[in-house]
């Protein structure tokens, strides 16, 4: 890695796979992955973001709507790049397949000032992180989205979502972890709610449209969602764990912060992929229609 941004701090580190989404209806192919969206969310919040990641040599294309929006990005060389089809049916519930997967990343894939960033975000799409590394950011604001941690996944490359035993990386969170996922991570089954939110001091749990489930120290909280007409789901629950992190960073007032979140998410849905992700100025605009 030549870069210069190498021996440069961030604001938000994400770890993760970028992913090559295959589109419908023979349209080809989109990067998504909590690598991608995340980022750039960060990035149109008005923070400096990061991304550690891997994919064939052939798919770094993959790459470049991150990179031209500003981010920093580290790639670890691989022979393969994780490739999803996702199928969403009438009522939005998605089914997934995954036909290859890039090479695993380490910690010691991350440039070392990067390793400081005040907020690391833990995205796995393909069981490509280690389970011990949620406690090699003591220093950082944790976020942690783990639907790639309870993903496995057939000869056929069927998608099997399983939140029930709870995965091995999740166990034992450090104290600086902040846990967010959704309903559809939990199958549908609210008595895993309150399993999910006692695994870390900070939890946030989304319901779709419904209400967001929040844990902060013991205290519970909810916060309702902003009414959206939706036309692409996909990377939602990025958009919103990644404008919450950076919100609760700013403020340490969690309902506020996933009021904004909320927000964030109701913009994100109304256009296709990455292009409708919004500015701080959009989310904060919406805040106000949904007051």
């Amino acid at each position: 890695m030549s870069e210069d941004y190498q021996e440069a701090r961030p604001d938000y580190l994400v770890l993760g796979h970028v992913t090559k989404d295959i589109l419908g209806d023979g349209q080809g192919s989109a990067p998504g992955g909590t690598a991608t969206y995340s980022s750039l969310v960060a990035q149109r919040l008005g923070l400096q973001a990061a991304v550690v990641t891997a994919c064939a040599p052939e798919d770094e294309w993959l790459l470049d709507v991150v990179k031209d929006a500003g981010v920093w990005v580290r790639t670890v060389p691989s022979e393969h790049t994780t490739t999803f089809r996702n199928l969403y049916d009438a009522s939005g519930h998605r089914t997934q397949v995954i036909s290859d997967r890039a090479t695993g990343l380490r910690y010691e894939d991350v440039p070392l000032a990067w390793r400081a960033a005040p907020i690391a975000h833990l995205g796995p799409v393909a069981q490509e992180l280690p389970v011990s590394i949620s406690g090699c950011f003591p220093g950082s604001l944790l976020g942690i989205t783990p639907q790639g941690w309870m993903r496995s996944w057939d000869g056929e490359g069927q998608v099997t979502h399983s939140a029930s035993p709870v995965p091995e990386a999740l166990l034992r969170l450090p104290g600086n972890a902040f846990l967010i996922l959704s309903i559809e991570d939990l199958g549908y089954d609210p008595k895993l709610i309150s399993v999910y939110a006692n695994l870390a001091p900070l939890t946030a749990i989304t319901q779709g449209p419904g209400e967001a489930y929040i844990r902060d120290n013991g205290q519970h909280l909810t916060a309702l969602a902003c009414p959206a007409r939706s036309v692409d789901p996909t990377g939602a629950g990025d958009v919103f764990a990644t404008s919450l992190l950076t919100r609760y960073k700013e403020t340490g007032d969690l309902l506020t912060s996933a009021r904004f979140a909320h927000a964030a998410a109701a913009c994100a849905i109304e256009g296709a992929g990455v292009s409708s992700i919004p500015s701080r100025e959009d989310v904060e605009e919406r805040m106000e229609e949904c007051a």
